[in-house]
């Protein structure tokens, strides 16, 4: 378990400590203790103005049945691990069962999403924009639900396919088909498979408490539960608790049982309620950690606290390509920023006199919309990432993105048209495909955690690791590899198609690698980040994009938890926050050689006694000469480093 000590002096210091905390906390948690307050009251005037032997509620139940529904849904998602298409669908589909009955109920929308992907595929090659697309899909789906009442009322189908209800979730089987197929197309069968599995399990386990009737019937008929029920609901919510998923997931960096890590994850929630009480009232105080993992929960509250929901508008990709050429971020050239139709002469132009270039969405996920071509055939056609494609395509592609296809509310989106990276023969000799990139995750300034994610077969030539690729650790210290992982949960110390060995290189370049990571994050504001960078062979490390909500994973990659990390920085005296970039860097490069556990003070002040010279001379993995040429690092039998020419 790790520690944080919240000490507080003299006497004075504590009562003044006591004040601020009891005026944080009534600031905090007055409004909600009003709004409880209020569910008693109406708890009470309920009980106290209904017969309730006579069930006044009943009429009402279905209510209470969406209420126990999402409930259901909602410890899913969030204590579980459950990766669902959305809240409100499965909550509103799990009623529709009730109504059905569960085996025609699963029967009907299972045939609904099934015609609404046809035709989505159907429709595909005319690249309607968002509005005509989800129309097309609604109508569809209209015309099968009412084809099916049909053959309920002339005795083909059972009488439950007929409920009227069965009518409301049509929009939403048409938004699943819609997103189940643009991740088959972008992403493959495997990512939207399982998470429509998981939703298709959610909505049956929903199904399953609220048909049952007692919890449903025990809510409708004990309105003074109300009010507790809405309390736990907030507290379990406000919870940064690893999820059970996650203890399967990160099983090999936790490196102790699952019911190990369980009963400490109970002594730390103990612990840390008590500090919490003692702390109002000016008590030295100290929480605790169960893990040094950080799970989706946690990583969740670090982002509330640290990436200000204001700057979210400004992180779409085209922003941040303005703002990376304005700071002198590297960054790929930017040949067209394509906004409406009216641009779209601009990108016509530019299909027409490149062979090369990469067309990408300024919003999207996991890759979603992004065409990479590599060059152009005798008869006029590219060689795409997506197959080969006519210049009419490409454009169709384009006007698509404006349309907003790939944006996540369906708005009108931006097309960001820029310039082919060549990688690096390095981490391409590695990977043997595709592009190679590195994910550094950067917090308050510091570079805490890496990885380089290596395209495989499996990924088709791409760098996402929900696709197959390989993502490498690597050390913050020197940029060694630390082993393979991929995202099915296996591990691999060399690579599945070139065999290269994944514990025993160098990436090169690596504190320019560093220096461009913690200066691209500088310049999004953000607090806690992921930086995207590709090594180009000529450019050398340039910045692909910037990643407000980054990934776990890299937790698995380097057999390290994000959270013992994060909390070092977060202990740091406040004159930390005052230090230059580079310095910054080079204290992370240092404590990451002694892997966090150190006194940061102490090392600190090792680090100015040497102006950093000791360690820049035996730290620096892969210093690109100014000839072009690169070197590396390797350790002799005595973990001293030698420079070696490549």
């Amino acid at each position: 378990m790790s520690l944080r000590n919240e000490a507080v002096g003299s006497l004075p210091t504590r009562m003044a400590v006591a004040r601020r905390s009891l005026s944080s906390a009534i600031t905090k948690y007055a409004p909600v203790i009003g709004l409880l307050g209020a569910l008693v009251l109406l708890g009470i005037a309920f009980r106290t103005h209904l017969d309730f032997s006579q069930q006044p509620l009943e009429p009402y139940r279905m209510f209470f049945e969406l209420l126990v529904a999402g409930l259901v849904i909602s410890l899913l998602r969030s204590k579980v691990g459950l990766v669902t298409y959305g809240m409100f669908g499965p909550i509103v589909i799990s009623f529709i069962l009730i109504e059905s009955g569960l085996l025609w109920g699963l029967v009907l929308f299972v045939n609904v999403f099934l015609i609404a992907l046809g035709t989505y595929l159907v429709i595909r090659p005319f690249r309607l924009g968002t509005a005509h697309r989800i129309c097309a899909l609604v109508m569809t789906v209209a015309i099968a639900i009412t084809t099916f009442h049909i053959m309920s009322d002339s005795g083909t189908l059972p009488q439950e396919v007929n409920a009227l209800q069965a009518f409301f979730p049509a929009i939403i089987t048409a938004w699943y088909a819609d997103r189940f197929a643009r991740e088959l197309t972008e992403r493959g069968w495997r990512a939207p498979a399982v998470r429509f599995s998981w939703t298709m399990v959610a909505i049956v386990a929903a199904y399953a408490v609220v048909a049952n009737g007692t919890i449903v019937t025990w809510f409708m008929q004990t309105p003074e539960s109300w009010a507790f029920v809405f309390a736990a609901n907030v507290y379990l919510g406000a919870q940064s608790s690893t999820r059970l998923k996650e203890y399967l997931r990160f099983s090999n960096v936790y490196g102790q049982s699952r019911l190990s890590v369980l009963r400490a994850s109970v002594r730390a929630r103990l612990h840390n309620a008590s500090a919490r009480l003692r702390g109002l009232f000016g008590a030295e105080t100290s929480r605790v950690e169960a893990t040094s993992v950080m799970a989706m929960n946690r990583r969740n509250r670090l982002i509330k606290q640290y990436n200000p929901q204001h700057l979210y508008p400004e992180l779409d990709k085209a922003s941040m390509k303005r703002a990376f050429h304005g700071t002198g971020v590297p960054t790929p050239e930017t040949y067209a920023l394509v906004g409406s139709l009216n641009d779209l002469t601009t990108a016509e132009e530019i299909i027409h006199t490149r062979d090369e270039f990469v067309i990408k969405p300024d919003s999207g996920y996991g890759g979603e919309g992004i065409v990479v071509v590599t060059g152009r055939t005798e008869n006029g056609d590219f060689e795409t990432s997506k197959g080969r494609k006519t210049p009419e395509q490409l454009l169709a592609h384009t006007r698509s993105i404006v349309e907003g296809q790939y944006d996540p509310m369906g708005l009108e989106g931006v097309a960001v048209i820029e310039g082919l990276v060549h990688p690096d023969d390095h981490l391409l000799s590695i990977a043997g495909q595709g592009v190679p990139d590195v994910r550094v995750i950067v917090f308050k300034g510091f570079p805490i955690m890496a990885m380089t994610r290596l395209p495989t077969e499996e990924s088709n030539g791409a760098a996402n690791l929900h696709m197959g690729a390989v993502g490498v650790g690597l050390s913050i210290a020197d940029g060694k590899a630390l082993g393979g992982y991929q995202s099915t949960n296996k591990w691999f110390d060399e690579h599945p198609d070139t065999g290269v060995d994944l514990e025993s290189f160098y990436v090169y370049n690596w504190r320019e690698i560093l220096d461009t990571a913690v200066m691209a994050a500088e310049v999004s504001r953000l607090g806690y980040t992921g930086v995207d960078i590709v090594i180009d062979e000529t450019e050398g490390p340039m910045v692909l994009e910037i990643n407000a909500r980054p990934g776990l994973g890299i937790q698995n990659s380097t057999f390290a938890g994000l959270l013992e990390r994060t909390e070092f920085i977060e202990q740091l005296p406040d004159s930390f926050g005052l230090k230059s970039p580079r310095e910054k860097i080079e204290l992370a490069r240092v404590w990451d050689r002694v892997n966090w556990t150190e006194d940061a003070i102490e090392l600190e002040a090792q680090w100015e006694r040497t102006d950093g010279d000791e360690f820049d001379r035996s730290g620096d993995a892969g210093v690109r000469d100014p000839d072009g040429e690169c070197t590396r690092t390797d350790s002799d039998a005595n973990g001293r480093e030698e420079v070696t020419a490549r």
